[in-house]
């Protein structure tokens, strides 16, 4: 699962190189700072325990540097998993480092409608006992509205794995994989 994430992220970054080879040469002066902030539900996929799913609220920010319309950053996320089905729900936490990259389909500069994917990779540490650590990723795409006074929000679907690594005595891991929305803020 791993090898497959990294090699689809290294034939993503060759493409969008292979596609903005022009914007990647230019000056550094065409690097400009951003900061994407956004809260997202997500919907379990898959049953992490006996007839459970788990559902989770993200809160994440990125801060990185843009060129027109490719993108690189780092974030930090919180999320609070709690597992949904009959009997007793189980809640767990996560704070992630996670580098992540967007590809907006034209430059984030006028006041239409944009286009965006994104996707992130990261680690979960065990910062407090309360918090769970694990490998972490997500991709979304969704779509950027400027307003008249040129603030940006955006709408986004992605779908989010979550590595929990302190679970299973056989595999030593939960994986919870879900499908959700979001909504933020881009500046």
């Amino acid at each position: 699962m791993m090898n497959r994430f990294l090699t689809t992220l290294f034939i993503l970054s060759i493409s969008i190189t292979a596609s903005f080879g022009q914007s990647l040469t230019k000056t550094k002066s065409d690097f400009k700072l951003f900061n994407r902030t956004s809260i997202g539900y997500t919907f379990g996929l898959n049953e992490t325990f006996a007839d459970k799913k788990v559902n989770a609220l993200h809160i994440k920010t990125v801060i990185g540097f843009t060129l027109p319309q490719v993108g690189f950053g780092i974030g930090l996320e919180t999320g609070t998993f709690n597992t949904v089905g009959a009997g007793s729900n189980s809640r767990f936490n996560t704070i992630a480092f996670t580098g992540n990259l967007h590809l907006m389909a034209k430059p984030n500069t006028d006041e239409s409608l944009n286009y965006f994917v994104k996707g992130g990779a990261g680690y979960a540490p065990r910062i407090f006992n309360s918090y769970d650590k694990g490998f972490t990723y997500e991709a979304a795409t969704g779509v950027i509205i400027t307003t008249k006074k040129n603030n940006k929000y955006f709408i986004e679907t992605k779908y989010h794995y979550q590595e929990f690594s302190r679970f299973n005595i056989n595999t030593g891991k939960l994986e919870v994989k879900s499908l959700g929305l979001g909504i933020g803020t881009w500046f």
